[in-house]
């Protein structure tokens, strides 16, 4: 196992240590970071067999994720530290915090879906901002290391990685052991994360515990005043609520398909097949909801 460290070159970072052991694993995370336009191996040395650029190089005029998903009105704004990864900074149930998840993408419809994460209260978020210098310290020694930083939400350095995870008490013996909720990162990862703390806490800060980023009005040239509600404050969202908490009792969270889901609550109000289509977004905010909820509910 490679122990490497991180250390800063004036705007850059270095990456130091046993780092030729990890090469083909640094430009594989590098190439799905979404922050990267290119990635080019010039250590003169082989990588499989293949020397020269490497398929990061081949690959880089592919498109990558926004860095940052502009909000539409309604929701908060939304950091992709890669393609798969987003930090988003809202309330629940009137408590405001800070989600990271790890999303998949669904085969048959491409549309992404919510797997596991973290969600961290606005307390819970900041001591991990304030940890970030021990974090770092702890990677750059290599070794296995764990402490609480607020709560009952852990960091765990392992294998080159910040696992930041959620413990609960075992109430058998009455010792803390890691839960469901919680999300790995790369060391690579784990850099972009201290990049746009300052991005995510401002966002918190912004966010009002009705779950809206707090914005200013935007002015419309036809229309003096708005009367239809926004989206999160819908009378309608109540029943879709509820129906849908009850068709996602008992399924399987993880490979749940939200077109599914979708007509099954257009039937569940009496709809026409794709009455919804237009209001997918809403319809996937609140499923979203529900499934962190029932997550919880689980541990």
């Amino acid at each position: 196992m490679a122990s490497v460290w991180l250390e800063a070159h004036g705007k850059a970072v270095v990456v130091k240590g046993d780092t030729m052991q990890i090469k083909a694993a640094l430009l594989q995370d590098l190439q799905n970071c979404g922050t990267v336009k290119k990635v080019e191996d010039k250590t003169g040395s082989t990588t499989n067999g293949n020397t020269g650029p490497t398929a990061a190089t081949k690959n880089s005029a592919a498109p990558q994720a926004p860095k940052k998903r502009a909000a539409a009105e309604g929701e908060s704004e939304v950091i992709q530290l890669d393609d798969n990864v987003r930090v988003e900074a809202n309330a629940y149930q009137g408590k405001i915090g800070v989600d990271i998840r790890r999303f998949w993408t669904e085969k048959a419809s491409g549309e992404l879906r919510p797997g596991k994460g973290l969600r961290m209260s606005q307390s819970e978020w900041e001591a991990i901002c304030a940890g970030k210098e021990r974090i770092d310290e702890m990677l750059k020694e290599g070794e296995e290391n764990s402490w609480f930083a607020e709560g009952d939400v852990t960091v765990s350095i392992t294998g080159g990685s910040v696992d930041l995870r959620r413990f609960y008490t075992d109430k058998s013996d009455g010792e803390k052991k890691p839960g469901k909720q919680g999300i790995r990162l790369s060391a690579i990862l784990w850099g972009v994360l201290k990049a746009e703390m300052a991005n995510i806490t401002k966002m918190l800060g912004q966010v009002s515990t009705e779950g809206n980023v707090t914005k200013k009005p935007k002015q419309n040239k036809n229309a003096s005043t708005r009367d239809e509600a926004s989206p999160v404050e819908r009378p309608e969202h109540a029943k879709w609520k509820e129906e849908l908490t009850m068709i996602l009792q008992g399924r399987d969270l993880q490979n749940v398909s939200l077109r599914k889901v979708r007509e099954e609550l257009e039937a569940a109000l009496e709809m026409p097949k794709d009455g919804l289509l237009q209001r997918k977004e809403e319809v996937k905010n609140i499923v979203t909801e529900i499934v962190q909820s029932l997550e919880r509910q689980g541990e």
